[in-house]
Order: C-alpha cells, then sequence, then structure tokens
C-alpha cells in the first residue's frame, strides 16, 4: 500500500472517530425543561359579590322660611349663597306688624286665662241652674231653681276643648311675635330668597330657602333582576365624579318597591345614607354605587379570569409545580365580582396557570 492511501485513510478514521464521540456526548445531555408558563398563586382574601345601583345625591335638610303675617319687611339682611349659622337673622317685619302681633298675643293670653279659671271651677262644687215651665194660657213661664251641685261630663268636654283651643291660639300668637325676626333654623347654606324691603307681603309667602350642604342621601336605582336581592342595611361603596379621589361607605336605609315611572327597562328606587359626607359634594351630583350582596372574609381565592365558570360547584384548573403542568379539580364557593372563593382542592401558595 502506498503512502498516500495510508494518509487518506488515517484522516477518515479519524472523521469517524470524533463523529462517533460528539453523538455519544450528544445522546446522554438533559433534556431541554418546559418553559415556565404564567401563573398566579392561590391567596387568602375577602370576596365579594355586588350590585350596582347608579343615581345622584339628594338633599335631604331643606327648609322655607316664610312670611309670618300680613305685612312689610323693614330690612333684608341675607343673599343668595350665604352661609348661616343657626338663629341667625335673616330679615325683619316692620313696627307696625310688631305692634299688631303684640295685641293679638295680649288678647289670646286673656283669652286662655278665662277659659283656664272656667275649667279649673268646674272641678268642686258650683251654682246650677234647673229651670221649671209654668204654663199661664198659651204661654209658658220659665222659672231658675239655683241649687250646688256638680258639673255634668257634657259640660266639662265642651270647658276642655275649649282650652285646649285658647292654648292653640295663644301658642300660635307667641310664634308669631317671635317670628318678628326671621331666623335660620340651622346651619346652612341660603339658596333662595324672595324677601324685599318695603314691599308688602302676605302670610306664608316664601321668603327663604336653607339647605344644610352636608345633608346628602344617594337615591339610586337597580334593575329588576338585582332587585329581589337587595335588602335594607347591606353595606354600599361609592364613587363620584366630582371626587374621583374619594371613596364613600354607606348601606342601603331603604328600597321602594315601585317601578320607577318613565324607565324604558324596569328600575326601582333604592336610598342610601352614607357614613360620612367628604367636602365637594352637592345636591344633584352623580354617584356609582356598588351594594354588597355576599361577602366571604378571610378564604382562599383566586381571581374570577383564572377561573372559568362550569354550570356547578366545581372546575378544572391547570397547577404548576415548577417542572411541569398537571390538571386539578376545584370546588369553588362565592363567585365575586374580582375573585373566586376556593372551597377545596388547592392549598395556599400553589401556582395556577393562567394561560
Amino acid at each position: 500500500m502506498n503512502k498516500k492511501l495510508l494518509i487518506v485513510f488515517g484522516l477518515v478514521a479519524v472523521v469517524l472517530i470524533s463523529l462517533a464521540g460528539y453523538a455519544g456526548v450528544a445522546t446522554g445531555a438533559p433534556p431541554t425543561p418546559t418553559p415556565a408558563p404564567d401563573t398566579v398563586a392561590v391567596t387568602s382574601c375577602d370576596v365579594e359579590q355586588s350590585v350596582a345601583a347608579p343615581g345622584k345625591l339628594q338633599n335631604t335638610s331643606e327648609m322655607e322660611i316664610r312670611m309670618p303675617v300680613d305685612g312689610n319687611l323693614s330690612q333684608v339682611l341675607a343673599r343668595v349663597g350665604d352661609s348661616v349659622a343657626a338663629g341667625q337673622v335673616l330679615a325683619t317685619v316692620n313696627d307696625i306688624s310688631k305692634a299688631e302681633a303684640w295685641t293679638a298675643l295680649k288678647e289670646a293670653k286673656e283669652a286662655y286665662q278665662s277659659a283656664f279659671n272656667y275649667r279649673k271651677s268646674l272641678e268642686g262644687e258650683i251654682w246650677l241652674d234647673r229651670i221649671t215651665y209654668k204654663s199661664n194660657g198659651f204661654q209658658q213661664t220659665p222659672t231658675h231653681h239655683w241649687y250646688r251641685g256638680y258639673a255634668d261630663p257634657e259640660t266639662i268636654e265642651v270647658a276642655d276643648n275649649n282650652l285646649a283651643l285658647k292654648e292653640a291660639e295663644l301658642g300660635a300668637a307667641q310664634t308669631t311675635l317671635d317670628n318678628m325676626e326671621l331666623k335660620a333654623p340651622f346651619g346652612g347654606v341660603v339658596v333662595e330668597v324672595d324677601a324685599v324691603a318695603n314691599r308688602p307681603f302676605h302670610i306664608d309667602d316664601i321668603l327663604f330657602k336653607i339647605i344644610d350642604p352636608k345633608a346628602l342621601e344617594i337615591v339610586a336605582n337597580v334593575t329588576e333582576e338585582d332587585y329581589p336581592l337587595l335588602s335594607v342595611g347591606q353595606g354600599a361603596e361609592t364613587f363620584f365624579d366630582a371626587r374621583p379621589d374619594v371613596t364613600v361607605q354607606g348601606k342601603v336605609s331603604s328600597i321602594i318597591p315601585q317601578r320607577i315611572e318613565g324607565s324604558d327597562t324596569p328600575l326601582y328606587n333604592i336610598y342610601i345614607t352614607m357614613d360620612e359626607v367628604p367636602d365637594g359634594l352637592a345636591d344633584g351630583m352623580t354617584a356609582d354605587t356598588a351594594i354588597t350582596i355576599a361577602k366571604r372574609e378571610g378564604v382562599l381565592c383566586l381571581p374570577r379570569a383564572v377561573v372559568r365558570a362550569s354550570g356547578g360547584d366545581t372546575t378544572i384548573v391547570k397547577v404548576w409545580d415548577g417542572v411541569q403542568e398537571a390538571e386539578r379539580e376545584i370546588t369553588v364557593g362565592l363567585r365575586g365580582d374580582t375573585y373566586v372563593e376556593i372551597v377545596s382542592g388547592l392549598n395556599e401558595g400553589e401556582q395556577v396557570v393562567t394561560r
């Protein structure tokens, strides 16, 4: 065999040995691990289910201040938009009307005292008149027979009713005099003024309207499907476009069992009171309320999007153990707005595949 042929055979042998060694190394390499999927951990949380109830704010403390008598105002001391304290004078009635009110009060006191004295006299023996008639041809002649005795129940009842009437008239006269200065019944804001000095008004004409800007409640509405789920006392969480930075807690105070007239879909009004009223809110502003109809506290949970609904209490999820995925049947409880309660099948900290 010549020298060149030996060299060729040698090179071929080296190549074959190299290829065999590489194949052996590749065959002994560990398998490529499965990429880790997106997962979420099973945690402990509060699961809440709620009903949406859009609505608006409504003022609950509004009062009209009316003219106490027929007459004129001597001065008007409040304007629209003024903040007033309880008892602050808003306007005064002129001196002529004041004098008339004093006279009316004096007369009412005298009438009441007279009725009181008469009723008091009926508590003991009084002079009673018994009348008899004597016939003298075609004429009946009455004869009075006075004697001491006690008033009959009918007489006492008439006296009691008259005394009550005179007492009411006295109270009305005193109130009229007290109202010669028209005062704010509570601290608030004047939202309407019809009072004008030196212009005649009739009794009960509206002069001012005052509201307490903090006396607010929510008037919301719910659908026909959600109505049976509600009850008085349920907790509510409210958000306002005017104050997006605050969330107000409250509760359902009343439910109106009557459909709202004029609505295209069946809607029903409910009223919600707030635990506190933040600044910056006013009558008529919009409010979005979520009413809690069910809640589980401190239970195992998963995000609602991870647990697919199955029409029953059980469903299948995939659990990642760090190496591979495995299907797991779980039992669910309350399906809340954000989370689902896990009753069994999972432990806290386990990783559930989200895909």
